[in-house]
């Protein structure tokens, strides 16, 4: 999982390089559509929610992040006008597999998007784009979770480029901001360690966590949310930055340990005033953000031209503490009775080979 975290920056530049989502691109300019959705659950859902604020920009459209069985059961009006396509990092997550099933159903073309192409996927969709991950041998997924991010912005800024809206010197401009995030991402995935052995006793005994943010950031504190949540096996609550003082605040107690995202200047006012506001209640709160002159920030990142796209410099810092917290407390291995639940209800179809513990 380390391994893979490591991994990432050279993944990022390929594609890049090779301009992995100019086929998705492609696709999206043979029609005219003024909305896009996208059906994916997990990590693949997390990481649409990280891209939606800077795709929607890019695109000039509303985006739509859906999950497959929501979108199965109750969202599949598929208009004309709008441009669906299907997401899952395997291949083989059955209620994917089912949505591409429901759009050829309806006589419309089923596009899935994946980071294996010899999965289920390759029969289960009509149109199939790669998203240029490579593999990733764990079930906890890391590098696949930002390069798909840098996917869909790359899809965006080649959607721009096809319409008009960005020139080729303008679309030069774009993919250096995202090249920029590389040396940020380094720094985190450099700071993460220094943190957990500065923290070390409050990060390897939490037991309720909240994690907040708003815009990439709620991206961020949503798959930060779900890697403790897999890995740990704590309860851990991603949160908008506002929505966290309607209700879910009363219930903090000196026990709870809140991680604040806040990259980018829009955020940076209102995250002073709720971790002032926590801090009354517990000790326990981290700050991660490109304001160095926020008191006890806990990570710091250079601030970059465009917020839409700077936090995901920070996922590094919950994958490293998620992977290094499991591994010294031994918590691979989940209750016993979590096998039973598997054998009896899987969320991967026959053709997957598990890569989780249990």
């Amino acid at each position: 999982m380390l391994d893979y975290v490591r991994e990432t920056p050279q993944v990022l530049n390929g594609q890049i390089a090779q301009d992995m989502a100019r086929p998705l691109a492609d696709a999206f300019l043979g029609s005219s559509y003024d909305r896009v959705r996208i059906v994916a659950c997990g990590s693949s859902k997390n990481a649409a929610m990280i891209a939606r604020p800077y795709l929607r920009r890019s695109l000039g459209r509303e985006v739509i992040v859906t999950e497959p069985y929501t979108f199965c059961a109750y969202e599949h009006e598929l208009p004309a006008s709008e441009f669906t396509f299907v997401v899952s990092q395997s291949g083989y997550s059955t209620n994917a597999l089912a949505a591409l099933d429901l759009i050829r159903s309806f006589g419309m073309k089923a596009l899935g998007v994946t980071g294996d192409a010899n999965s289920d996927f390759r029969q289960a969709a009509d149109a199939l784009f790669d998203y240029g991950v490579g593999n990733e041998e764990v079930g906890y997924v890391t590098k696949g979770v930002t390069s798909l991010v840098v996917f869909l912005w790359l899809f965006g800024i080649d959607v721009a480029l096809g319409e008009g809206r960005l020139s080729t010197e303008e679309r030069s401009r774009e993919i250096a901001k995202i090249e920029a995030l590389v040396p940020r991402y380094m720094s985190v995935l450099e700071q993460a360690p220094l943190v957990l052995e500065h923290r070390y006793k409050e990060l390897s005994s939490m037991e309720r966590t909240f994690l907040i943010g708003a815009g990439t950031n709620y991206g961020i504190s949503c798959e930060g949310a779900l890697k403790f949540g897999e890995c740990l096996q704590i309860p851990a609550i991603p949160l908008e930055l506002e929505e966290y003082l309607h209700g879910p605040n009363l219930q903090l107690a000196p026990t709870y340990t809140v991680f604040v995202n806040a990259v980018g200047a829009s955020d940076r006012a209102r995250a002073r005033e709720i971790v002032e506001a926590t801090r009354l209640v517990t000790d326990h709160v981290f700050v991660l953000t490109d304001d160095r002159g926020f008191e006890g920030a806990t990570v710091t990142v250079d601030p970059l031209e465009s917020s839409l796209l700077a936090p995901l410099s920070l996922l590094p810092f919950y994958q490293v503490l998620a992977y290094q917290l499991t591994e010294d407390k031994h918590l691979w291995h989940k209750h016993p009775l979590v096998a039973r639940f598997d054998r009896r209800l899987s969320g991967k179809s026959d053709n997957y080979v598990d890569k989780e513990v249990l």
